[in-house]
């Protein structure tokens, strides 16, 4: 008969799922992890990773979103309870991108599409649904009128952010690249430079 897990158990085993896909993203970047690679360092038989994912697909997605959202909370924590400056700004856009738990640096817009287009459909519906919720509160924590920005200029630069943040070549150089461009989304989003 199956051992019966308790809730704690079950909590610890996802949690070391995640830490270890983490730390697997991190070395072989998003294509190259595999359910092997999971269970190996997760210490787990293959059969039991199933039992909490029924694709490494949906894993990885979970992961990412598990990740994105404490970086969001990071961010909500750094924009409370204050004016939103260019300083605090930047503060939290270097929290998301160049921050030592952000898994951005490791995952390419490219390798995440072809993520997405491997999962179910529901998965795009609430992929659509979380990162307008996520824009939305983002600009509502900054104070930030969408009608006074350009959204265009906006999306650019945080394109131009997302490409750094996924190069594997010159490390140093592409943070440093990239705090330029959050200093200049910052001075942005806080009306400074290019606003109407």
């Amino acid at each position: 008969m199956p051992k019966i897990l308790t809730d704690r158990e079950k909590e610890m085993t996802m949690d070391a799922i995640y830490q270890k896909t983490v730390e697997l993203i991190k070395e072989k970047g998003l294509r190259g992890v595999t359910v092997d690679d999971i269970t190996r360092r997760a210490n787990m038989a293959k059969g039991s990773f199933y039992k909490y994912y029924p694709t490494k697909e949906e894993c990885l997605y979970e992961v990412i979103k598990r990740t994105e959202k404490e970086m969001f909370s990071k961010v909500k924590e750094i924009l409370a309870n204050t004016k939103p400056s260019k300083e605090i700004v930047a503060k939290a856009l270097n929290e998301v991108y160049i921050g030592n738990n952000s898994i951005i640096l490791y995952t390419t817009p490219n390798d995440f599409e072809t993520l997405m287009r491997k999962l179910p459909e529901e998965y795009a519906k609430r992929e659509a649904e979380k990162a307008v919720d996520y824009f939305g509160q983002t600009m509502y924590l900054l104070g930030i009128d969408g009608t006074k920005i350009n959204l265009g200029i906006l999306d650019n630069l945080m394109s131009s952010l997302a490409f750094l943040a996924s190069k594997k070549n010159n490390q140093i150089e592409n943070k440093e690249a990239m705090r330029l461009i959050v200093s200049t989304i910052a001075e942005y989003l806080t009306g400074g430079i290019y606003n109407e």
